[in-house]
């Protein structure tokens, strides 16, 4: 697996040297000769985890329409991300049927309602240019790893190693978090790669730095780590595992976004409650694990400065619970965003706006739930919530029904876990859940119901 994972991070490196440093032409062909290994390649789990890394913000590389082709003339580049779903669902057509998930049904009737939503922004009212169908096109195409992966990653082994390729790039995100708040530039500005990070202020006691690198590997790092520890029969170290989680939760709390940390805050407690059981070992190696890392922090005073910062900002979370909306004037998607969005949606708000130019002007995923009501209205907001209940529903199911000392038996209640926490994030900071995605939402959404439907299969077979 060692071996494995150099060559991953030898990819990663190799696809920074030639997007940033050695020109559109070579970089292009090079991404063609990354398209093409996948479409060889059985190793699904490290590709995976590759071309989410390529539009995620690695140490201030990448990110949205970074690593691109241009396909056709006259029309905007794809990701090579999105390349890589297109080329899954070819993979995992030729693959023919592995096993169905549990939740297969569904997942059908929430295609039919994205059909629903093209057609009805085309009889509202949408510009038919052919770079609008194409965005469209690209918008919904992530929402097809739900279909893919299933296939493609239906062993037990491929998510752990999924996961494993990913951790690394948690370490080097905390890391370049460390080095902007001390150096007051990114790496990849420093390594002169990018322009200087509007986001990156130097720090002080009036400036806060506001940055995650890495957000979705994040995510699902978290979502790794937390399955990987409730299950009995894992190869990856404990130890390791919660260092994974200190890692992710300081990183989080060093970009002072109070939904991330009360997500991840939030995560952390669960797991401790209804998976660990208030086991004190555990809780004593994960404790200090967070304190060993958090005094190697204190020891740098700009970041002792950032810290106090990011102190005083979460604080502001208790004058929502004194009926301040704005949490101090500091919370303008309560207040702005999200009364601008309610007031389109109120106009039609059985079936939204779809797909329409409506949609498109009023569209804001800062306000993920209120984004969905406008944008697919009551019936496609309750039908995709009514999914993911029902996915969660199963799993805990799944779990009750393991005895005790069953390898399994904490696994499912992971992932609902993860879900309530990752839910946080999705209301309070950035939409995740919708009738579309970026390629790395479509990766981490993907992800976690592949997971899910492998691991009830798992308990049920």
């Amino acid at each position: 697996m060692l071996q494995r994972i150099l060559l991953f991070l030898g990819l990663i490196v190799g696809t920074v040297i030639t997007t940033y440093y050695a020109g559109g032409l070579i970089a292009g062909l090079y991404y063609l000769g990354i398209l093409y290994a996948y479409f060889r390649s059985t190793d699904e789990a490290m590709w995976l985890a590759f071309f989410l890394v390529t539009a995620d913000n690695f140490i201030g590389f990448f990110g949205p329409y970074h690593c691109t082709l241009g396909i056709l003339p006259g029309l905007p580049a794809i990701e090579i991300s999105q390349m890589y779903v297109l080329l899954s669902i070819v993979k995992a057509v030729n693959k023919g049927r592995v096993f169905l998930p549990y939740y297969r049904d569904m997942l059908v009737v929430l295609l039919v309602y994205l059909i629903f939503l093209v057609a009805q922004g085309i009889a509202i009212g949408l510009d038919l240019q052919f770079n609008i169908i194409f965005r469209i096109v690209k918008e919904c195409l992530p929402l097809f790893l739900m279909y893919s992966l299933p296939r493609l990653m239906d062993k037990d082994e491929d998510f752990e190693r999924f996961f494993n390729y990913l951790f690394p790039i948690i370490f080097t995100a905390f890391l370049s978090q460390v080095f902007t708040i001390t150096m007051d530039l990114t790496p990849s500005e420093y390594l002169g790669g990018t322009k200087p990070d509007k986001f990156a202020p130097k720090v002080s006691d009036g400036r806060t730095y506001r940055g995650i690198f890495s957000s979705a590997s994040l995510l699902i790092t978290m979502l790794g780590a937390l399955y990987l520890l409730a299950r009995k029969d894992r190869k990856t170290s404990t130890l390791y595992l919660y260092t994974v989680i200190a890692a992710n939760f300081l990183s989080v709390f060093l970009s002072a976004t109070r939904g991330w940390v009360l997500s991840f805050g939030f995560m952390i407690f669960l797991f401790m409650i209804f998976v660990l059981k208030f086991d004190l070992r555990k809780f004593f190696i994960l404790g200090m694990t967070s304190i060993v890392l958090f005094m190697g922090l204190s020891t740098l005073p700009i970041v002792g400065t950032q810290i106090n910062n990011a102190v005083k900002r979460l604080s502001t979370i208790s004058a929502l619970a004194d009926g301040d909306p704005t949490a101090g004037g500091t919370l303008i998607r309560l207040s702005e965003r999200s009364p601008r969005v309610m007031r389109k949606f109120y106009e039609s708000p059985l079936t939204g706006w779809g797909f329409s130019n409506t949609f498109m002007k009023y569209s804001d995923l800062h306000v993920g739930n209120q984004n969905i009501l406008m944008h697919s209205g009551v019936i496609g907001f309750f039908l995709m919530f009514l999914f993911f209940f029902y996915f969660n529903w199963k799993q805990f199911i799944a779990s009750v029904s393991l005895p005790e000392k069953h390898a399994l038996k904490s696994a499912p209640l992971a992932l609902i876990i993860f879900f309530l926490g990752w839910f946080v994030i999705h209301s309070s900071s950035a939409q995740y859940f919708g009738y579309y995605l970026a390629p790395t939402d479509g990766i981490l959404v993907g992800s976690f119901v592949s997971l899910g439907g492998k691991l009830y299969d798992t308990i049920s077979s």
